[in-house]
């Protein structure tokens, strides 16, 4: 009897030996004959899939520090060479962080094909319950998709799971042509998905939100203004249903709170928890601070910004560091995936890089400030939105894990990073080089 194994390879023993937050059940990773015959396999195995978002490669830890690291919100300063490296650039291929991004993004990738695999043979007394355990696999898949794409560019697209050794090897797919897999996923799971939130699993807004942003990742890559329109669609639809944003930023990150702003986010418990904070944190605060933020961050916030006494403190030797994550003992900080502010600042985006009307961009950003206390933006022509929007998208979602993927989108990262063009690519990990034949390394690596 074939095994169907969801840590594939060397993978399984690189991320499930560094952090507890790896630990599932043991539906995760038994056979498939056993795990997925039935309604409450498959729920299993689910919560295995969700259980692998929380690696360090994902939203563990690397999924808020990375995209800031690698742009300009983090320097490091700390131990770890490998974050040193993301931060300098051009980063090796050996790179051990990048190379736990790609094959965690993985690993969850093949948890949800063997679900959607097994899936249609499984009897359900559901035809909803059904219907929703393929709509979060799809939604997932579509997420990790859309993650690597933006880290790597032109990736593998893994639609099947890993029976044996036989589909291993797999030439790149475009990166468009990984956004246009990850769009139709998700335009199938929002018809699938329940209306109803649950904390930690996604629902139909989940995958609309997900859609308006690969819609919009999409239309940079393609210039096709088809996208952008539905991008402004997509957010419009999700700004119109949802209940609104948090009346105050710090409410978004306050532990006690359960923000209504909130689309998706990952969950943390004592048994399963992250280390955001830990690298956060000074030293001073019982802190391994393996990055700060930046003096260039720091700078551009305006004094009078809610968010930037929630986002950047400091501690007694004048040391600054990252706030939004502070449970430095228990590590049971929320990391959010999604919230409604994003869909504001997509729908701005997608009508600025299409000339739209001038007023509905500010409108979009105005939303933005006030709940930060500033006032109406100064941006009147699209030149100047466009830089706005990337302004308030920087200090909005702040550690957060927006910030390369915003610059690296719109074609600005060169210019803003001081960096060659060809970096605005990680390259793909030796790992994979040296295991898949059909692998081609990035350009410039």
């Amino acid at each position: 009897m074939k095994k169907i194994l969801f840590l594939i390879l060397a993978s399984a023993i690189l991320t499930t030996s560094c952090n507890k937050v790896l630990d599932v059940k043991p539906s995760a990773s038994i056979s498939s004959d056993i795990a997925l015959k039935d309604s409450t396999g498959v729920e299993g195995a689910m919560l295995g899939a969700y259980s692998g978002l929380q690696a360090v490669g994902l939203y563990g830890r690397n999924a808020a520090i990375i995209a800031d690291l690698a742009a300009d919100n983090l320097v490091w300063t700390g131990t770890t060479q490998d974050y040193g490296q993301i931060m300098n650039k051009p980063i090796p291929a050996e790179n051990a962080i990048a190379d736990g991004m790609w094959t965690a993004a993985y690993d969850v990738i093949n948890r949800v094909n063997n679900i959607l695999y097994k899936l249609p043979d499984i009897p359900y007394g559901s035809v909803t319950g059904k219907n929703q355990m393929q709509g979060e696999a799809l939604f997932i898949r579509a997420l990790m998709q859309h993650y690597l794409a933006g880290f790597f560019g032109g990736v593998p697209l893994r639609i099947q799971p890993t029976l044996d050794l036989s589909n291993l090897e797999l030439e790149k797919s475009s990166q468009t042509d990984v956004y246009a897999s990850a769009i139709s996923d998700l335009e199938t799971a929002i018809d699938l998905l329940s209306h109803t939130a649950t904390v930690g699993r996604a629902n139909s807004s989940s995958a609309k939100a997900l859609l308006a942003r690969v819609y919009l990742s999409q239309f940079h890559a393609t210039n096709d203004a088809a996208y952008a329109t539905k991008a402004i669609q997509m957010s419009s639809d999700l700004i119109a249903f949802l209940p609104g944003l948090a009346t105050t930023y710090a409410e978004l990150f306050d532990p006690a709170a359960n923000s209504t702003e909130s689309i998706l986010e990952i969950t943390y418990d004592l048994q399963n928890f992250n280390r955001l904070a830990q690298y956060y944190y000074t030293r001073d605060l019982n802190g391994r601070y393996e990055i700060a933020p930046s003096a260039g961050l720091i700078a551009a916030f305006d004094t009078a910004d809610a968010r930037l006494d929630v986002s950047i403190r400091f501690d007694e030797k004048n040391n600054p560091y990252g706030a939004k994550y502070n449970d430095v003992a228990g590590g049971v900080d929320r990391v959010y995936v999604l919230r409604l502010a994003e869909m504001y600042l997509i729908h701005a985006e997608a009508l600025a890089y299409t000339n739209g009307d001038v007023a509905a961009i500010q409108d979009d950003i105005n939303v933005i400030r006030h709940r930060a206390g500033l006032p109406d933006t100064e941006a009147s022509d699209i030149a100047s939105l466009k830089l706005a929007i990337e302004n308030e998208r920087r200090f909005e979602f702040a550690f957060e894990g927006h910030r390369w993927h915003d610059l690296v989108r719109t074609g600005r990262a060169a210019e803003v990073l001081g960096i060659d063009q060809k970096y605005t690519l990680f390259p793909i990990p030796l790992s994979e080089m040296q295991t898949n034949k059909k692998m081609q390394q990035n350009p410039g690596y």
